[in-house]
């Protein structure tokens, strides 16, 4: 059960917090037992489970891959921070307040959980430059710590495109294909601030974007679960007797 004592925002996860994003506990581990109450209802396919979130639940989808990199097949960050990530990261609006962890020591607290030989799920890392929250630096660590767990060179895209989307200018890049697939992609959108992109109006959505939940959607269809397994048998609903 998610404490707000302490160092806390309401409504916001715990993204920095050891305990809240270690396999087998805290808040990763509440959201795979989510999972696997609603595989006790619905049929779920193992080989589909995806994460998404937008700020500190881009922090925690990201501690999510890490955590339970064998179930979850590949998920997206929008405004999100690196795993095990310093509160300092986030700083809300002052310039120049952000402080980032070592991309190094980032990979090296993944690797404590993934172990040498271990990979993260394949991530759409997805950011505005003029964020003025998390800044930009923040997707760029995201994107390196995953690079260094792959063994990509984020140096060379796999591939590139560019353009304006609902009057903000993207630039969409793939690193490295996994077969056919790519193991990290960033959109980086230009004039935007801090929220969803592309999503009907409000606090923190950006109607005038990217259609990010489109673009996340297609990701994850491309990206299934690697190891093939078979769909979690949904629990029978009706009553016997």
């Amino acid at each position: 059960m998610t404490d707000y004592s302490g160092m806390r925002i309401r409504n916001c996860w715990g993204w920095w917090i050891e305990s809240e994003i270690r396999p087998g506990a805290g808040e990763v581990e509440d959201l795979w037992q989510i999972v696997e109450q609603v595989s006790q209802e619905v049929p779920v396919d193992e080989r589909r489970i995806h994460v998404a979130g937008l700020s500190s639940g881009g922090g925690m989808a990201v501690a999510a891959m890490v955590a339970h990199s064998g179930k979850i097949a590949s998920g997206a960050a929008v405004a999100g921070v690196p795993y095990a990530e310093t509160p300092r990261a986030v700083s809300n609006g002052v310039p120049r307040a952000a402080a980032f962890r070592p991309t190094q020591q980032v990979v090296d607290a993944m690797r404590s959980v993934l172990g040498e030989d271990g990979r993260p799920s394949p991530i759409l890392v997805v950011h505005s430059h003029a964020d003025p929250v998390v800044d930009i630096q923040a997707a760029i660590n995201l994107r390196d710590s995953w690079a260094q767990c792959y063994g990509i060179d984020t140096a060379v895209p796999a591939s590139e495109s560019s353009g304006v989307g609902a009057g903000a200018a993207f630039v969409h890049r793939r690193y490295r294909t996994l077969g056919r697939r790519s193991a990290i992609e960033t959109l980086f959108i230009e004039g935007r601030g801090h929220g969803w992109y592309g999503g009907r109006p409000g606090k923190f959505s950006y109607p005038a974007a990217p259609d990010v939940s489109e673009l996340i959607w297609r990701f994850c269809k491309r990206h299934p679960l690697a190891s093939q397994r078979q769909p979690i048998k949904a629990a029978s609903m009706r009553k016997t007797g």
